[in-house]
């Protein structure tokens, strides 16, 4: 890692999911605020 520069990952962790997980209210607002979703109101 030091001399590649490159920051430790965990092989048993999936990153991606836990992106997603921390996110997906924010993306879900931004869509339906730009119309591609319809509001649940």
């Amino acid at each position: 890692m030091l001399s590649r520069g490159t920051y430790y990952r965990d092989a048993a962790t999936d990153y991606e999911a836990l992106s997603v997980q921390r996110n997906a209210a924010r993306w879900i607002k931004k869509l339906i605020k730009f119309g591609f979703l319809p509001d649940p109101a």
